[in-house]
């Protein structure tokens, strides 16, 4: 009778712990709240990239025979004998050209404009904010076209000086596409990093990129025949940039 009595007083004591431990790790679960959705599982999205521009909508841009184009670039198209003017003259286009040295206002410039060529001697993707007031035309452009690279001191600041300019245009005509040249390479393909970099930029803004450098290393002509120095494009090189271009965005 003893040991039955002691059976039975076990299995009530193991009975009574069963149930205060379920109700400790009830407790437990309610306390920790909710768990935490996996990160597979979450349906949290982040802001949708912005819409970009297409050379599509490029061309459509500028089809109008009163269609205005802003570049804004360095000294590889401020010349008379480079590839702005060389493009411009070909398809046409009555272009005015910045007076870099008294950084004011265009030469040339009239009512039948249709290009204006901002570029200027050593200038970096800076350069046309820091001047943003003076360098802009008197009427909004319907396409700008950014050729900087060459005269950046790395592809960091060549990217953020980009982006800061890209906003500034956004800011002032924000239905006019935006295209980004990426130059001619350097002598034995220096600045390719820069390059690199500047396309990448481009992609991840949504803007529609002319790759010259392709083209230069895909032409049949030698480096010696298409550089004046060790970025600046010859007469060839700079025929060879403008007819580029007018084929990219027709």
């Amino acid at each position: 009778m003893p040991f039955v009595l002691a059976l039975v007083l076990l299995l009530v004591v193991g009975l009574l712990w069963t149930v205060v431990l379920r109700d400790f790790r009830g407790a437990q679960a309610v306390d920790a709240g909710p768990a935490s959705p996996s990160p597979t599982s979450s349906t949290t999205e982040g802001p949708a990239p912005e819409p970009g521009w297409t050379m599509a909508e490029v061309r459509d841009a500028i089809a109008p025979s009163d269609s205005r184009t802003l570049v804004l670039g360095d000294s590889t198209g401020d010349g008379y004998d480079e590839w702005v003017h060389l493009w411009a003259k070909a398809d046409g286009l009555p272009i005015a050209t910045w007076r870099a040295e008294a950084e004011s206002g265009y030469e040339s410039e009239s009512p039948e404009t249709r290009v204006w060529s901002g570029s200027a001697p050593d200038a970096t993707a800076a350069y046309p904010v820091e001047h943003s007031d003076e360098i802009w035309p008197s009427v909004d452009p319907d396409l700008v076209m950014l050729s900087y690279g060459h005269a950046q001191e790395s592809p960091d600041e060549a990217t953020e000086q980009l982006e800061a300019l890209r906003a500034d245009i956004a800011n002032r005509v924000e239905q006019a596409p935006i295209v980004v040249i990426l130059q001619n390479p350097a002598a034995h393909d220096a600045d390719a990093d820069m390059r690199e970099a500047i396309a990448a930029w481009a992609e991840e803004a949504g803007l529609p990129t002319i790759d010259i450098a392709e083209a230069f290393e895909d032409s049949a002509m030698g480096e010696a025949d298409l550089r004046l120095d060790s970025f600046h494009p010859s007469g060839a090189g700079s025929q060879l940039w403008a007819e580029t271009v007018g084929e990219a965005i027709g």
